[in-house]
């Protein structure tokens, strides 16, 4: 249940984010060819809004399994050698995704300390930074489970690529 309201929410945050960048796009081009004046802080805007639809799906991502894999080899391999390599693959993923945590909550820390803002709209850097973090740390969760549940020998999503229940029903 949790699973699924996290899926919802992080999946609607960004779809909106992405919808929020496609508009200011739109407008941005309009103002600037049509009146001659573009939307002040287009491009950080659409920056942040990038950022934000990024680190929204990494978790979903790694939970779903859905990343880019090669599967040259599954042909060749028993399922048990092809569940062990998930496994390793999952833990690799959350280990890399744990670094990036902890580094990204270091710059977010001196950025604050700093005062680092956007050079246009001044907008603190640090919150953004934080945010990847958080994101990255739940990311790091989302490869956890699903090194878990390929272990067991579960999926984490059903045929249709939805997330199934954490009780796997």
């Amino acid at each position: 249940m949790i699973v699924r309201l996290f899926s919802l929410i992080a999946g609607s945050l960004a779809a909106l984010a992405l919808l929020g960048m496609a508009l200011l796009t739109l407008f941005d081009v309009v103002g600037r060819n049509l009146l001659r004046q573009p939307v002040p802080g287009a491009t950080e805007l659409t920056e942040i809004g990038l950022v934000a639809v990024t680190f929204l799906l990494y978790p979903l991502i790694a939970y779903r399994q859905s990343h880019i894999s090669v599967d040259l080899f599954d042909d060749f391999m028993s399922p048990a050698v092809r569940r062990i390599l998930g496994v390793i693959g999952n833990l690799l993923g959350g280990a890399v995704f744990a670094v990036f945590a902890w580094q990204l909550w270091k710059q977010a820390d001196r950025l604050m300390g700093y005062g680092d803002v956007t050079s246009y709209l001044r907008l603190p850097l640090g919150p953004f930074v934080y945010f990847m973090a958080i994101a990255s740390g739940a990311t790091v969760i989302g490869f956890a489970v699903a090194a878990i549940a390929t272990a067991l020998g579960r999926d984490t999503t059903d045929d249709t690529g939805q997330i199934k229940s954490p009780g796997y029903e």
